[in-house]
């Protein structure tokens, strides 16, 4: 039998327990981008009942790429309240720096996913922090890569999301 996700209705709000990773290549962070949406996040998912937040961040890389990742830090927890699409959000999200293990697969500039119900409606790409031409909006609340404002869970090109967000612990 499958473990759920822990996501619960508490009162007005949805409870998520997320993870996020942060994989570098060089001056690069991976994001997985919705083909067609101007937004962007950091790869991970939900946590499922009984994994840990590192188990379940190797977990959905591996669902998402089949790419196998070995644990490098912890980064932050962030818990958010937002609203989106008229639905309130309690999130606590938590931030672990993974690397892959295979060196290859750094090679690539993007990656499609390995679900076929994903294949042409999302991608993971490398974005470069360093470099000023990219103008990214933080819509929730943000983890530091490289002293560039990275979100722990979303960044966009434009658009924003009122958030009341505090970073727990940022290492």
């Amino acid at each position: 039998m499958e473990k759920a996700d822990i996501s619960v209705i508490v009162g007005e709000h949805l409870l998520n327990y997320r993870v996020s990773a942060i994989i570098k290549k060089e001056n690069k962070v991976l994001v997985h981008h919705s083909i067609g949406s101007e937004h962007f996040t950091l790869p991970g998912g939900r946590v499922k009942e009984g994994e840990s937040s590192i188990e379940a961040l190797q977990r959905e890389i591996k669902e998402e790429m089949d790419f196998e990742t070995e644990y490098v830090r912890p980064v932050s927890l962030i818990e958010n309240f937002f609203i989106m699409k008229g639905k309130e959000y309690h999130e606590l999200l938590m931030t672990h720096e993974l690397k892959f293990k295979n060196e290859e697969i750094y090679a690539k500039e993007k990656y499609e996913p390995v679900e076929p119900e994903k294949q042409g409606k999302l991608e993971f790409l490398w974005i470069d922090i360093k470099d000023s031409k990219h103008r990214y909006l933080i819509i929730i609340n943000s983890t530091f890569i490289n002293n560039k404002a990275i979100n722990g869970g979303a960044i966009s090109n434009g658009g924003t999301i009122e958030t009341k967000g505090k970073i727990l612990f940022k290492n």
